[in-house]
């Protein structure tokens, strides 16, 4: 089981990690096409770059597909990088080319794995080192360069240290998450033991059980020895039944007459009904003018809302015809003054009257528009009066039902006081019924002589029934221990 996990984590990080390292490589590949293209690098060193990163690719891929769970990949994916990225540092014209190994660095530590961490770590920055004595070697020491060359080397010293620390850390991390489900697979065998015991007990229990519901059909069968006995008693009891039947006869006489009683009052019960009905039926004519009536009301409110709204149009009107008067007045009055000053010159001022002449013509139409209105007004006042009528009509009709429903109350009371005279005739009835139910009570006591025999038999019965309540609290004392086994089942 621990060998499956362990491949199923190899197979979840290679996958990730192969495709980070697959868009890296691709990344570079596009930054020196790029470089061919500007005919900074020679086409024939880029495709040598290209081989050097995409063959190790090519064998990444193929590898994962077959075994991804292979722990070979990791390493294929850090010499396949580490060739062509030495390959390019050596080459390079700018130290810059280093970073490049920071990429991968960051990205293997998706690996969580300290060792592999230190591995890379230190041949990285062997290689970042060599390149450096390359370029000082080749090109000599140049003083200038010096705080570069410090930067490079620490920089891919820390980088080295910080993935050997994060590795370190993450398989802390995993190591702890693996004692945690290693504690939490002990308590949970530890809980499944404690299930297997409590069924034991819970099996134990039943078994009791299963004897004392034998016990319990034991004491069941001699119970039906007792009924057959009590059962021999009920052959006295049926001599005592036919005497109660004779006294029963004569109960059934009394009971003719209040049938005959009874027969009066269902007459003057139904009468009372049709004259219910007939009630019933009035009301439904007054709902029937209510509802028209409230129908009516409805137009003349809805008469009203018009005529609301006609009035605000004249009164919008009427605003309108007294600016244009306002301002007729106003020109009127600059016309007089300037014509008086200007003489023969005032003739000009017949602008001035032209828009005087057009304010009249508007006042004009707002009368018109006025006269309109207090027309559509009548005549809505006229359709408010009709419906006002309507609603005077429904009220008198309202009021005959009225008188209608009165007069049905009266057959009501009429026959209600006809019920009454009959019930008391049915009160007498029931006297008689009484008398009879006395000679009842005589052969009821016949009849409980013959029950106190029946009650010698039930006895027996009796103690057998509390041999049963025994046996069942037995019962319920085991059935009390198998639910605090299950409460204690519950709480693990």
């Amino acid at each position: 089981m621990g060998n499956g996990a362990t491949i199923s984590e190899n197979a979840r990080r290679n996958k990730p990690a192969v495709g980070c390292y697959l868009v890296t490589i691709s990344v570079i590949m596009l930054a020196y096409l790029l470089e061919a293209v500007k005919h900074s690098k020679s086409w024939g060193y880029f495709l040598v770059a290209f081989l050097l990163l995409w063959i190790p690719g090519v064998l990444v891929i193929v590898t994962l597909k077959k075994k991804p769970d292979s722990k070979l990949i990791r390493y294929m994916i850090l010499l396949g990088y580490v060739i062509p990225w030495s390959f390019l540092l050596f080459t390079a014209t700018n130290n810059l080319v280093f970073t490049y190994a920071l990429v991968l660095m960051i990205l293997l530590n998706a690996y969580a794995d300290r060792k592999f961490a230190v591995e890379s770590a230190v041949l990285f920055n062997v290689m970042n080192i060599a390149s450096i004595a390359f370029q000082i070697f080749t090109k000599g020491f140049d003083k200038d360069s010096l705080p570069t060359i410090e930067i490079q080397v620490l920089l891919m010293l820390l980088c080295g240290i910080y993935n050997v620390f994060t590795a370190k850390t993450g398989g802390a991390i995993n190591d702890s998450k693996m004692q945690e489900i290693e504690d939490e697979k002990n308590r949970v065998s530890g809980l499944l033991s404690t299930i297997m015991s409590v069924s034991n007990e819970i099996s134990g229990g039943i078994e009791q059980m299963t004897g004392r519901m034998g016990l319990l059909d034991e004491a069941m069968n001699r119970t039906c020895v007792a009924m057959e006995e009590v059962r021999s008693g009920s052959t006295e009891t049926a001599e005592s039944v036919q005497t109660q039947l004779i006294m029963t006869e004569e109960i059934q006489n009394r009971i003719d007459e209040v049938s005959h009683h009874a027969t009066a009052i269902v007459n003057s019960v139904l009468e009372t009904r049709d004259a219910v009905a007939q009630g019933s039926d009035n009301m439904n004519n007054l709902e029937q003018e209510v509802e028209a009536s409230r129908v009516h009301s409805d137009s003349a409110a809805k008469e009203l809302e018009q005529l609301e709204g006609y009035t605000q149009q004249m009164q919008t009107i009427v605003e309108l015809i007294n600016n244009v008067a306002d301002q007729t007045s106003l020109l009127a009055l600059n016309a007089s003054i300037e014509a008086a000053r200007a003489g023969e010159a005032g003739r000009g001022f017949s602008v001035v009257a032209t828009e005087i002449s057009n304010l009249a013509n508007q006042t004009q139409a707002a009368t018109d528009d006025i006269q309109e209105l207090i027309a559509n007004i009548n005549h809505k006042l006229d359709d408010v009066a009709k419906a006002i009528n309507t609603f005077i009509e429904g009220s008198a009709k309202q009021h005959d039902v009225a008188m209608e429903t009165v007069k049905s109350l009266g057959t009501i009371q009429t026959d209600t006081s006809s019920i009454e005279h009959n019930a008391e005739g049915l009160t007498t009835a029931v006297k008689r019924l009484s008398d009879a139910n006395r000679k009842i009570v005589e052969s009821i006591q016949s009849i409980s002589a013959i029950t106190e025999e029946v009650s010698a038999h039930s006895n027996e019965t009796y103690e057998s029934s509390r041999n049963n309540t025994e046996t069942v609290n037995e019962m319920m004392g085991i059935v009390d221990h198998l639910n605090q086994q299950a409460a204690l089942l519950h709480q693990n």
